[in-house]
């Protein structure tokens, strides 16, 4: 297949899309982007964007003029958003050619591949962080409020390094029984996921079926843990 380059992008030809600036006065915002954005985060999305500048473009559609009005958001409504209150003039787009069914397609399925955090992953890569920056520094940088970091304070305390090949017994003999208090701050869709994931393991209570979980996904990566 014949490839082309635009604006400084390898791309497949088949795909006629244009990257470049445009002018804020040239877009609208699309009147069924389902995607609700709460306050805190858009401050931290602004925060990001004053300190670092654009670095996703917005994808565009071309529309019939309205005036100076040439284009539509498919995706990027918030970030659009934030360049106007940062008084940009220009943001980086990509334009495509698509039909409002198809921009409304591809609006929902933008949104929707975004994915969630696995938190355990998340647990590691906040571990790895703080060895570099401070709880504070981290919410700052992150945009987690006090509350969300106190959540993972547990985790961030546990060194994944110390997890040797040879094994670890997850007993209480000789060891500080002193009990220690666990949150996470989670969506109602994350919520369910944990609750049906806790149902499975069958155990009698929350503690045990998190534990066997835990085991489960650390032995499926490489380490070697038990209960007894």
């Amino acid at each position: 297949m014949e490839i082309q380059k635009v604006g400084g992008l390898i791309m497949k030809k088949k795909y006629n899309h244009e990257v470049k600036l445009v002018k804020l006065s040239e877009v609208r915002l699309n009147k069924y982007n389902p995607n609700v954005v709460p306050d805190e985060i858009m401050e931290q999305l602004t925060k990001r964007i004053e300190e670092e500048g654009f670095l996703q473009p917005v994808l565009l559609r071309n529309i019939a003029p309205e005036g100076e009005i040439k284009y539509e958001v498919i995706d990027g409504e918030h970030r659009f958003l934030v360049a106007k209150k940062l008084d940009y003039e220009e943001i980086p787009s990509i334009i495509v050619d698509k039909k409002l069914p198809e921009a409304m397609l591809a609006t929902i399925n933008m949104n929707k591949l975004r994915g969630e955090f696995d938190t355990l992953k998340l647990a590691e890569v906040i571990h790895t962080l703080h060895e570099t920056y401070s709880i504070e520094e981290l919410e700052d940088k992150l945009g987690y409020s006090s509350e969300e970091m106190a959540g993972m304070e547990s985790l961030l305390k546990f060194d994944f390094n110390d997890l040797g090949n040879e094994g670890v017994k997850l007993d209480d003999e000789g060891t500080n029984n002193e009990e220690e208090e666990f949150k996470l701050i989670l969506t109602s869709k994350q919520m369910k996921l944990v609750n049906d994931a806790l149902e499975l393991t069958g155990e009698e209570d929350n503690v045990s079926a998190l534990i066997t979980i835990c085991l489960e996904y650390i032995n499926n990566n490489g380490k070697q843990i038990t209960k007894e």
